[in-house]
């Protein structure tokens, strides 16, 4: 897949987050310059409406010349009035022929023409008016005045019909511009609640799942949609979390080593005993080869069998801790398996250090006795580093009705479990922990010794099985008072184990 990915990088389709955000932003787009296209055809229209208006009221105004020259001629009888009055009578003749389908359009076709009728007879009487005796104009003046009235009156029509038609223009692209705008609106958001639902929720729900994970480091990420950059984010970190996963399986295999190589004082000691036994009973034996009786070789017989077996239990016991298997949950008597693992250690206590067990000899646990051993193992050691000379180190067990996580520095989800649940408790009399430091103790690789003297990862090894389990533990310390380390398992795994055994 990624493969794939990689061998066309600029491909956009609708499986990318690319591909969707673009296919977005030229909806958008799209939307916009049809708009803007819509609206540059209405302006135009709108342009064409004012000048046609403009042409209109710019007639009307000839027109009003036109009577004002009229008017100035009949007063004062100067023959520049009437040369004006001519000249304007043209000039609106002329207007009316350039712009003479505008104005049909405007006005009809047949007040088109009763304009150009009225001021062309206007025109001739004003014509008449330049050849007439001056005596006779005042008798000419009523035949002029009603025929430019009527042309004004035509022209003054049409301009506030044209003006009252971009009113309503204006009116109607002020609607749909408002219009326009509001739908506009609304696919953008339309579009943006798509991109939201087809780029954002996969992301938010990748955001919930990887938040998830963080309960639990063992399971992987499932992507939440097929698109191409989502599944290589997906594979990366899967992959991410199976490098993690088997990088911490190999740290604790380290651990357990390390731990191995220090039980083998206390694996000696044991073995030491054993071992003593059978030689002095070899040596009884030889000695007495053909002069004792043969219940007393029997008795040294079965000394020497039974301290064999004994270190033989050893040995495997032994190797059964240092056998990499995988995880595997089964019913184990907690006591045998507790003071196993102080035998191991008891090498590294002091001879005046007591550990003390308080722990019923039927109470069984539902684990893996190899990973929890090596919970034991690092925790009796811990409490170990710090213990003086009277030191005493207590491991108490017992099933408990949990109503809310146990006082201390808690960690795990298990400790908000409410119900049945086994408490075991390793605790010891030592200096206590640091409250600075205390919230660290389960980081891998923080340790307080010295460079050389443990790489930091014993209890976050603890911390580890215990999850693994699905269980959890804290830990309650205050300088010069000791530290107490809680495990919590459900019981229910243990109870069904049991009955199963």
């Amino acid at each position: 897949m990624l493969s794939v990915h990689a061998a066309r990088p600029h491909a956009l389709s609708l499986h990318s987050l690319r591909g969707k955000i673009t296919l977005g932003y030229t909806a958008v787009a799209a939307i916009i310059l049809v708009a803007s296209l819509f609206f540059v055809g209405e302006l135009r229209t709108l342009e064409a409406r004012v000048a046609l208006g403009q042409r209109a009221t710019d007639l009307f105004n000839t027109t009003l010349e036109i009577r004002r020259f009229e008017r100035n001629y009949f007063l004062h009888r100067q023959a520049a009035d009437l040369a004006e009055n001519t000249r304007y009578v043209a000039l609106a003749q002329q207007m009316l022929r350039q712009n003479r389908a505008d104005f049909a359009a405007m006005a009809g076709q047949p007040r088109l023409e009763q304009l150009r009728a009225g001021l062309d007879a206007y025109a001739r009487q004003m014509a008449r008016l330049a050849l007439a005796d001056p005596r006779q104009l005042d008798a000419m003046e009523p035949q002029v005045r009603p025929l430019g009235q009527a042309v004004v009156a035509i022209a003054e029509d049409m301009a506030g019909t044209e003006r009252r038609q971009i009113q309503s223009t204006l009116a109607s692209f002020r609607t749909l511009l408002l219009s326009v705008i509001l739908s506009m609106a609304l696919l953008i958001v339309v579009i943006g609640r798509a991109l939201s639902q087809r780029v954002v929720k996969p992301l938010k729900e990748m955001e919930s799942s990887v938040a998830a994970l963080s309960a639990n480091s063992r399971e992987t990420l499932s992507a939440p949609s097929n698109d191409r950059e989502i599944l290589s984010i997906t594979a990366a970190f899967n992959h991410m979390l199976q490098e993690l996963d088997r990088r911490q399986k190999s740290l604790m295999r380290s651990e357990r080593m390390v731990s191995l190589g220090t039980m083998l004082s206390g694996v000696a000691h044991e073995l030491n005993n054993p071992l003593s036994n059978i030689s002095t009973s070899c040596q009884i034996l030889l000695e007495e080869a053909g002069d004792g009786d043969v219940a007393t070789q029997q008795r040294y017989l079965q000394q020497i069998d039974q301290q064999t077996e004994r270190a033989r239990s050893i040995v495997r016991s032994l190797l059964d801790f240092s056998r990499e298997r995988a995880f595997r949950k089964e019913a184990v008597l907690l006591r045998p398996l507790v003071a196993q693992t102080v035998g191991f250690v008891r090498g590294e206590i002091s001879a005046k250090s007591v550990v003390q067990l308080d722990i019923p000899d039927d109470l069984s646990v539902g684990a893996d006795a190899q990973r929890l051993q090596q919970v034991f193992v690092n925790l009796v050691r811990n409490a170990m580093q710090g213990l003086g000379p009277q030191g005493r180190i207590e491991v108490s067990a017992q099933r408990v009705q949990a109503s809310e996580p146990p006082a201390g520095t808690a960690l795990g989800q298990g400790c908000g479990f409410k119900g049945a649940m086994l408490e075991i408790r390793v605790a010891d009399n030592g200096p206590g922990i640091a409250p600075d430091i205390l919230p660290r103790i389960f980081d891998p690789f923080f340790t307080t010794r010295d460079v050389g003297h443990g790489m930091g990862l014993g209890l976050f090894v603890v911390y580890e099985i215990v999850d693994e389990h699905g269980g959890c533990i804290a830990v309650q310390s205050a300088p010069g008072q000791g530290a107490t380390f809680i495990i919590r398992l459900p019981v229910a795994a243990a109870e069904t184990n049991k009955g199963d055994r």
